[in-house]
């Protein structure tokens, strides 16, 4: 999974900062709708570039053997730290970040309902309202469960009209799922915690987002709600902050700028601009497309590691002077490294199973187009080089290579 997501962030890193310097200078020409219907392109573009290491088969029902003898290693306590691990750590620190900054958004033993029969606008079937003290504006918190929290003072703080536009704002995004789609946003963000620019990415992502909302509610309006719009939006402005949170929250302080800015120049928006950005869009995808080739045809040939990370001699093992072999069966990915491991046989079993997935996982292979599926290795656990041949577990599969 680290290794794929490795060989992604080329891709990522153009496609997120093409995207960042739209939304920075040339959104308004585009419009909000188009500019976040944009970030699509991501997923779509990686799904296309990954269709050949998904898909592919490549070369299969290889085995090669290595011995392991009792050295040095032995006296190592611990194991080595690999990228997978350092990879899954960040990942999970970033997850958490995320949900603890969620769940403090959550309100529930402080919500008051609220009849919808008093707020401006009607509210779907399944979404219910409740205000609450503790926030600065109104809110769209929950997945699957979604309810809109106002603040107690929202009736008091903004006028008849303002409350409108707001509360369709809102709408907008439980329309869309965009708590659903922030979910996923924020899964592919602690996948790619490492990259600067997918953090940069994340936040205007999220601007993007909003203004998407302020264009499906502004369009056709006259010019006198597009200012009260406005006054909202300041208003909200005062005491927002902004944090790794999956709700829809409209008084995001660091945006408000860029909203203004765009209600000012909602006019300057450019069919002609929005049919070269759909071209352009269209062409990057191609072109992403045609720069991953298709998997050849599986060779029988023979696959050997590039870096191989040898497996330490269990301590208890080397105590108790206990030898055997383990045979693993895995994957090769595109990029060389190796995934879906499994332990096929062991002899004494579960002795040496946990050091041979261990070192496997860290072995390198050369890069190809479509890696190699089903390929098998045995490694041979022995105190030393006098001791007895270890017996193949394997026999029935061809193209045995011996390695000491």
């Amino acid at each position: 999974m680290a290794s794929w997501i490795l060989t992604q962030q080329w891709l990522l890193t153009i496609i997120v900062a093409a995207l960042m310097l739209n939304e920075r200078n040339t959104s308004r020409y585009l419009g909000g709708t188009m500019s976040y219907a944009l970030w699509l392109i991501i997923p779509v573009a990686v799904l296309v570039n990954s269709f050949p290491q998904l898909f592919g088969t490549g070369a299969s029902g290889e085995i090669s053997r290595y011995i392991i003898t009792l050295n040095a290693q032995s006296a190592q306590v611990g194991e080595l730290v690999s990228w997978q691990v350092v990879w899954l750590v960040g990942a999970l620190i970033v997850g958490s970040m995320s949900l603890v900054s969620t769940l403090r958004g959550r309100f529930n033993n402080k919500l008051t309902p609220i009849l919808s029969d008093s707020l401006n606008v009607a509210l779907p079937k399944g979404l219910k309202a409740y205000q609450s003290n503790e926030v600065a504006g109104p809110m769209l918190i929950g997945v699957l469960s979604a309810k809109l929290v106002l603040p107690t003072n929202f009736n008091t703080h903004y006028n008849q009209q303002q409350q409108q536009l707001i509360l369709e704002h809102e709408l907008c995004h439980y329309k869309r799922k965009d708590n659903l789609i922030n979910v996923l946003v924020v899964i592919a963000l602690s996948c790619c915690w490492f990259n600067p620019i997918a953090w940069l990415g994340y936040r205007s992502f999220r601007k993007s987002q909003e203004i998407a909302c302020d264009t499906h509610v502004l369009n056709n309006k006259s010019l006198n709600e597009r200012v009260e719009y406005g006054k909202a939006l300041i208003n909200c402005a005062q005491s927002a902050q902004h944090r790794l949170c999956i709700d829809s929250n409209y008084t995001q302080r660091n945006i408000m700028f860029k909203r203004i800015s765009m209600l000012k120049n909602h006019r300057a928006v450019n069919r002609p601009a929005q049919a070269i950005a759909s071209i352009a869009a269209g062409l990057l995808i191609t072109s992403v497309a045609f720069a991953s080739p298709e998997p050849p045809a599986p060779k029988q040939e023979s696959i050997y590691p590039e870096v191989r990370i040898e497996p330490l001699y269990p301590l208890q093992a080397a105590k108790d002077k206990v030898e055997g072999s383990v045979v693993l069966q895995f994957d090769i990915m595109a990029d060389g490294s190796v995934m879906n491991i499994s332990v096929v046989k062991s002899v004494p079993q579960g002795i040496f199973d946990k050091e041979s997935r261990r070192a496997l996982k860290q072995w390198k292979y050369k890069a190809s187009t479509s890696g190699a599926t089903d390929q098998y290795v045995q490694l041979d656990f022995v105190m030393g080089k006098d001791s007895p041949k270890p017996k193949n577990l394997m026999e029935g599969i061809e193209r045995i290579k011996v390695k000491k």
